[in-house]
C-alpha cells in the first residue's frame, strides 16, 4: 500500500512538473501538420498542441531521424508525424487520437503516364524516385523500395525540408517520381503553384498519423492522456474545425 501511494505521489509530481514548463516537440517540416516555428501559420498540429498544453510548447525543426532519437532520449517530449508502426518500432507512445489520416502517394510530372495501382511492378518504369530518410513505406511502395535491383534508382532526401527538396528535384526533372504523404504534397503543390505541373499517380493504403511521445514513464503517460483529452475537447468545442479550416482542411473523422 505504501509503495502504491509513493508511486501515485511520484506520478502526480511528475505530471505537475511536465505541465509547468513548455512542452518541447520536434519534427522535420511537414506542412500543413507542422511548418516553420515562427511562421504566422506554424502548422495545425503545432496550433493544436499550443491549445492542449497550457504552458505552451517549444517547437524545433530537425531531421526526422534526429527528432525520433531526441524523443527517445527525453531531449524532446514528442515527435510530430509518426505512424503507429514507427512509434512501436522506436518504443514511443501514441494515444487514441491521430492528427491526420493520409496515404503515401506517388507524384510524377504531368506528362508522365505512369500510374501506381498498388503493385510494386507498377513502379518499374521509374528511373529515379525520391523518398525521405527515416520514413516508412508500405504496400507496393515498400516492396519496390526493398528490392536490391532498385537501390540505385532511389534518392533519399534528409534535412529539415525533405519533401520540398524532393519536389524541387522532381519539378526540375532530376527525379522521375517522388513518394510523399498526400496531405503534405497537396499543400506543397498549392503553395508552390505546381498543381498543374506535378500530379498524383496513385496511393497506398491510408494510415493514421500521430504525435508520438517519449518512452513509457509516468511523465510520458500523463502527456498521452492530456493530449487525448485535449483533442476530444477541441473537437467538441469546434476549435479543431476552426484551426483546420485555416489550412483548408476538414476533420479526418
Amino acid at each position: 500500500m505504501r509503495v502504491c501511494r509513493l508511486l501515485l505521489l511520484l506520478w502526480l509530481l511528475t505530471t505537475a512538473y511536465a505541465h509547468a514548463e513548455p512542452l518541447v516537440v520536434a519534427a522535420d517540416e511537414w506542412c500543413p501538420l507542422n511548418c516553420q516555428p515562427d511562421a504566422p501559420m506554424p502548422g495545425y498540429v503545432i496550433e493544436l498542441l499550443k491549445e492542449i498544453f497550457p504552458h505552451g510548447i517549444t517547437y524545433r525543426v530537425v531531421p526526422w531521424k534526429r527528432a525520433v532519437l531526441q524523443t527517445q532520449k527525453g531531449i524532446s517530449a514528442a515527435a510530430v508525424g509518426a505512424t503507429a508502426a514507427i512509434a512501436a518500432a522506436e518504443h514511443l507512445q501514441i494515444g487514441r487520437e491521430p492528427v491526420a489520416f493520409t496515404s503515401d502517394c506517388l507524384y510524377v510530372a504531368a506528362g508522365n503516364s505512369l500510374r501506381y495501382q498498388g503493385k510494386a511492378d507498377d513502379l518499374n518504369p521509374l528511373k529515379r524516385v525520391g523518398i525521405v530518410l527515416g520514413y516508412e513505406y508500405h504496400d507496393g511502395f515498400g516492396e519496390w523500395l526493398a528490392r536490391a535491383a532498385n537501390k540505385a534508382k532511389v534518392y533519399v532526401a534528409s534535412g529539415h525540408q525533405p519533401a520540398e527538396a524532393n519536389l524541387r528535384k522532381l519539378a526540375a526533372g532530376s527525379l522521375s517520381g517522388m513518394i510523399e504523404a498526400g496531405v503534405v504534397m497537396d499543400y506543397l503543390l498549392h503553395r508552390a503553384g505546381l498543381s498543374q505541373a506535378v500530379v498524383r499517380a496513385g496511393c497506398d493504403t491510408p494510415v493514421p498519423i500521430y504525435v508520438a511521445f517519449g518512452p513509457k514513464s509516468p511523465a510520458a503517460d500523463a502527456l498521452v492522456v492530456t493530449f487525448d483529452q485535449g483533442m476530444a475537447a477541441l473537437r467538441e468545442s469546434g476549435k479543431l474545425a476552426n484551426i483546420l479550416a485555416k489550412y483548408g482542411l476538414t476533420d479526418w473523422q
